[in-house]
């Protein structure tokens, strides 16, 4: 509901870790209790004390601790070990202990503030709140001229449900240092929450008298109203704004909610463009500001998509020095499958700033799904001058120059590539699947096959793999039986994928289990395979040996009509029998 810049108030700091706990009961002895000790003993817990301290100081908790505890052999009154023990045991974050040395601290030396902030905050962060009022409770009484004490004395009351005793510390603090945003603020929202919405109003209607010039605080009561459904008020108070600032854009917002509320559909849509233009106003509350409307969340109306786009034109516009007003333009549009636009969008950001590497690799995973492959090369080439370590970009630039059939150049990369994986597995085994592919095609089958079993060892389910490793054995005639078994575990994965049928067809066939490759093969082209020329090809070698030469011969010429240029497919036409590769 709240359109509210909170004034922090200074929180009592030391050198303590911050954490919470409590009390001192008003009864309590208002004396620091202390021992009498020998001139020897004196000796020794000076040393023991102060080599805690350098150990500490060192990070070594677990020696200084030990110090500390001799100190209590010699000392057990000594309130700052227990103090210092309370430390390290916050340092690790051991909070029930810490709030137990806390405590005798406390008891040792009533009069210590520190100790007593300490222990109260030790008892929020175990959540006694109770004991944490305790404290501060003592602390207020002993301190009243303490505003930070009587601040976090009211917060607590709040925490605690203690509404009234809340307000009335509020109060108190408001007679020491005045009228201020915070307290009126957080009055308010305690009043609401009562259901004295009267008051509430009273609140911040204190602030515009104390200061009628500062737009927010008309906003802040616009905000209560539209909060109470009054939009005719809550209307009037953000108009207000506009009057002092006609740009303002967080004013243009608030009045589109209350059109929003009212169901006007045109007057939340001009509103909100209104808004987008501020200059003044950061993206960040923009974008935030658009995510219900990208959402649809909570409106009773459609919002068109071109009414959308036009907000994100905005942005570019009044944010065109921002490369994320580009991104977030790109988002949406690829949210729309709009991704040849959002494509043009992320390279006008770039142009503004290219130093972010999150922003390459948007725009290279989209170039990869468009199929732009002579443009990912070009582009990956470039982001390796920015970003020479950066192993995704290796891989980008690798899968480019392999659609190019640029062999070496995408094994320079993907070697390359693979000294920065580091710990990233996956992405390690990506490299080694695509080197697989790579180093087949240059003819190094062994240290294909070599790498192809290293990506399998991160992944073994990586269906790509699975299938050209099978394939590749098959033309090898090597492994069959490993190749069926692999190819069978792709089909598994992906029962429907042409390729992987055609691969476990072909296997077969390599096998001279014809019979059952011709079934397999029939699927293959079912899902899809007629419309691959390699597919057709093969399943004329297949109903060849299954003694169908006339069906050999028609898938033969089928797949060369459909543009298969192997050497091979023409010989078994002429020759009108099969040919082995």
């Amino acid at each position: 509901m709240k359109n509210i810049l909170y004034i922090l108030l200074v929180v009592i700091s030391f050198s303590a870790c911050k954490t919470h706990e409590k009390v001192l009961s008003n009864k309590a002895v208002a004396k620091t209790r202390v021992s009498v000790l020998t001139d020897e003993n004196k000796r020794k817990f000076d040393y023991y004390f102060f080599e805690a301290q350098r150990l500490k100081m060192n990070g070594d908790f677990a020696k200084a601790k030990n110090y500390f505890i001799e100190c209590l052999k010699i000392d057990s009154l000594s309130a700052t070990s227990f103090y210092e023990l309370g430390n390290i045991a916050i340092s690790q974050k051991n909070y029930s202990a810490a709030q137990e040395l806390l405590s005798n601290s406390v008891r040792l030396a009533p009069d210590n503030k520190w100790y007593q902030i300490l222990l109260g905050d030790l008892y929020q962060q175990n959540e006694d709140i109770p004991k944490a009022i305790g404290v501060y409770e003592v602390l207020n009484n002993r301190f009243p001229e303490n505003d930070e004490l009587t601040y976090a004395l009211a917060q607590l009351y709040y925490t605690n449900k203690q509404f009234q005793k809340s307000v009335d510390t509020y109060d108190r603090l408001e007679e020491s240092i005045g009228i201020n945003e915070l307290i009126s603020v957080e009055k308010e929202k305690i009043y609401v929450e009562m259901g004295k919405q009267n008051l509430a109003y009273k609140e911040i209607e204190k602030l515009i008298q104390d200061n009628p010039f500062e737009p927010r605080y008309y906003g802040f009561l616009g905000d209560l109203y539209l909060y109470n459904e009054d939009y005719t008020k809550a209307e009037l108070n953000y108009n207000k704004i506009l009057a002092m600032d006609p740009g303002n854009g967080m004013g243009y917002f608030s009045i589109a909610n209350v059109k929003l509320q009212q169901k006007d559909t045109l007057g939340f849509l001009n509103n909100t463009g209104k808004g987008l233009e501020d200059e003044d106003l950061e993206l960040e509350t923009k974008i935030q500001r658009l995510i219900p409307v990208l959402m649809g969340k909570n409106f009773t109306f459609k919002i068109d998509s071109t009414q959308i786009e036009d907000y994100f034109i905005k942005l570019t516009q009044v944010h065109g020095n921002d490369v994320r007003s580009y991104i977030f333009y790109a988002n949406y549009l690829k949210s729309i499958n709009r991704n040849k636009e959002a494509l043009e969008q992320i390279k006008k950001g770039l142009e503004i700033d290219p130093g972010n590497p999150a922003v390459w690799q948007d725009m290279l995973f989209l170039e990869i799904n468009l199929g732009l492959y002579d443009v990912l090369l070009v582009d990956s080439k470039e982001a390796l001058k920015l970003f020479p370590e950066e192993p995704l970009f290796s891989l980008f630039y690798a899968m480019g120059a392999m659609q190019k059939e640029e062999n070496e150049k995408a094994k320079d990369a993907l070697v390359k590539g693979l000294k920065y994986v580091g710990d990233n597995i996956t992405l390690k085994g990506q490299f080694h699947a695509y080197l697989g592919d790579v180093l087949h095609s240059l003819g190094s089958t062994e240290d294909a096959f070599e790498n192809y079993e290293k990506a399998l060892k991160i992944d073994e389910n990586n269906v790509v793999v699975l299938n050209n490793y099978s394939y590749y054995l098959s033309l090898e005639n090597k492994d069959l039986e490993k190749a069926e078994k692999m190819i069978s575990k792709s089909i598994a994965l992906e029962p429907g994928n042409s390729t992987y049928l055609d691969t476990y067809a072909w296997v077969l066939f390599k096998r001279a289990r014809f019979f059952e490759a011709k079934y397999i093969i029939e699927r293959a082209l079912d899902n899809g395979g007629d419309e691959s020329d390699v597919i057709v090809e093969h399943y004329g070698d297949i109903l060849y040996k299954n003694n169908d030469l006339e069906g050999a011969l028609k898938q033969w010429k089928k797949s060369l009509e459909m543009g298969n240029i192997s050497p091979l497919l023409k010989q078994k036409i002429e020759l009108k029998t099969y040919v082995e590769e």
